[in-house]
């Protein structure tokens, strides 16, 4: 990503594509964009903030994603200029505003502090901020799901649809890490008794929770993180085909992504095998045993 970045973001005017979609001086209106959906979403967070659903929707990150998968679209399947090569100025010209989104979001966990465990020495507040860091992770992966989702589908109703139930799926899956590792703590109970077995010594009371917590920052960052490089690949491998067909399924090629090899080959082979066995009918051939 970082090279993409580097890019996109380079100094030779003679080897710039964003121009094209976000006009003469593509890097300000990327700058200014980012700051106006920064400011505009979340002032509209705090209005819409006493509707129970605004918990768990970030704005801005709409407004993002709305946003850029509107443009893009304009740019890929109206402009004769599009091409395969445009995809990591595409792709870096959404870093500025996730990396924004992560950063406010971070900022308003530091500004509400980050609690010492009861009992602990001030340096276990690490795991607070390691799980807060994770946390903000979120709203950036969700909004390359979105973009990808959107902008790489002409069904526009169907793919909100299914992107809707993914991040439903998404934000359960975060709801039952949050209570598996940091409500009930299952690691920290389970490795505070090995480890008492094992020393025959008391433990600090605290310590299963800061392992809680830093088991919680690793697993979610890892995850996110995931996510967000596996959409990143998927968009760039099906990125022609975008362009060829008008329509690329990015959730079901993450999905397939994510299936073991062996059976992703199988799924390949039976798909060339169907191919073979079609094209052997459309020539009135019997098909081969």
């Amino acid at each position: 990503m970082l090279p993409a970045l580097q890019q996109a973001f380079n100094d030779r005017h003679d080897d710039d594509r964003l121009d094209r979609v976000f006009g003469p001086w593509p890097r300000l209106t990327v700058l200014a964009v980012t700051l106006l959906g920064i400011l505009l979403g979340y002032g509209l967070q705090g209005v819409l903030e006493r509707f129970a659903i605004f918990e768990f929707v970030n704005v801005a990150a709409v407004l993002f994603g709305a946003g850029y998968a509107l443009v893009y679209r304009q740019y890929l399947f109206n402009d004769p200029a599009a091409g395969e090569d445009d995809f990591p100025w595409l792709a870096a010209a959404l870093i500025p505003p996730a990396l924004a989104l992560v950063f406010v979001s971070f900022a308003g966990r530091w500004l509400d502090g980050f609690e010492t465990l009861p009992g602990a020495p001030a340096w276990t507040s690490i795991g607070g901020l390691l799980d807060a860091l994770a946390d903000s992770l979120a709203v950036a992966a969700g909004l390359a799901i979105a973009v990808a989702a959107l902008c790489y589908s002409k069904a526009w109703r169907e793919a909100f649809k299914a992107l809707v139930r993914r991040l439903i799926v998404f934000k359960i899956m975060v709801w039952v890490m949050v209570l598996v590792f940091v409500e009930i703590g299952i690691v920290g109970s389970i490795l505070g008794v090995l480890l008492e077995s094992f020393l025959g010594i008391d433990l600090p009371h605290w310590l299963g929770e800061f392992a809680d917590q830093l088991t919680y920052a690793a697993l979610m960052t890892t995850i996110y993180l995931a996510i967000i490089g596996g959409t990143w690949t998927a968009c760039r491998r099906s990125f022609g085909r975008l362009l060829r067909d008008g329509e690329v399924n990015v959730l079901e090629t993450l999905q397939t992504m994510a299936e073991p090899p062996e059976k992703r080959r199988r799924a390949a082979r039976q798909a060339r095998e169907r191919a073979a066995t079609q094209a052997q009918t459309e020539r009135g051939e019997p098909p081969s045993n």
